[in-house]
């Protein structure tokens, strides 16, 4: 892309962004935002985009960066504290043993159990850091996934909440990337070089998950407009298409 496209392409995913914020009151004035960051290119992207989002915003609101490492702390992270030293922001890594807790309890689809796990413990120590949300890195694919794994799985046309306040630790979830595309994102992870640590287990590739996602995209080539019509449908579904007994 030439410069000009370039501002444009970014231009397009800073609206996004905006409109994710503001159709969900997702950021208030003096909160303070611990982002999850993962090792991968979705929460490098919202750590990068929150930051650039501070600098401008009229509301005054804080980030930091917290990192999960879920095995034995060996993976190098020297990338990731030169990334958020870049964008000066606080960061944290929290190490918890998530693998060794999945392998102990031989769950034949663990992906639920370590999401809910990590996303616990990341909540947690928000709150220890006194913080007041949480920001993940889920972007549109993910949503659409996951409505496609509650129909198959729990019969419910659902997905995870774009801004959700946890009881236990009393941190908001909120995800600014709701609207826009993995493929977006990869774009900006190639071109900005974003700093990549593989923290990830070996079930990710031959997950139901993984599955979905590619059954998703050939059906998106047939019907482009799919994930966005999920979106709308997760915000428009009518009384009216319910089925009522009579």
């Amino acid at each position: 892309m030439g410069n000009k496209d370039e501002n444009l392409f970014r231009k397009k995913i800073a609206r996004l962004i905006g409109k994710a914020v503001a159709d969900f009151e997702m950021i208030r004035p003096g909160d303070k935002i611990a982002v999850g960051l993962s090792g991968g290119k979705d929460s490098a992207f919202l750590l990068r985009s929150l930051c650039a989002l501070r600098d401008k915003s009229p509301v005054r609101f804080t980030v930091e960066a917290i990192t999960l490492d879920p095995a034995d702390g060996t993976r190098d992270i020297t990338s990731l504290e030169k990334f958020t030293e870049s964008l000066e922001v606080r960061y944290s890594v929290v190490k918890y043993p998530i693998f060794e807790i999945l392998e102990k309890t031989r769950t034949p689809s663990p992906c639920s159990l370590c999401a809910n796990l990590r996303r616990g413990i990341l909540a947690s120590s928000a709150a220890e850091y006194g913080c007041s949300s949480l920001a993940l890195g889920h972007h549109r694919d993910d949503v659409v996934e996951t409505v496609f794994l509650n129909l198959m799985y729990e019969g419910r046309f659902r997905s995870f909440h774009p801004n959700l306040l946890m009881s236990r630790s009393g941190i908001r979830v909120i995800r600014p990337l709701v609207y826009v595309a993995e493929s977006d994102i990869q774009k900006e992870a190639d071109a900005l070089g974003f700093p990549i640590v593989n923290f990830c287990c070996g079930n990710e590739a031959t997950s139901m998950r993984a599955y979905v996602k590619v059954s998703l995209r050939r059906l998106s080539r047939k019907a482009p407009s799919l994930p966005n019509n999920v979106l709308h449908a997760l915000k428009n579904i009518k009384g009216s298409d319910v089925w009522t007994p009579i």
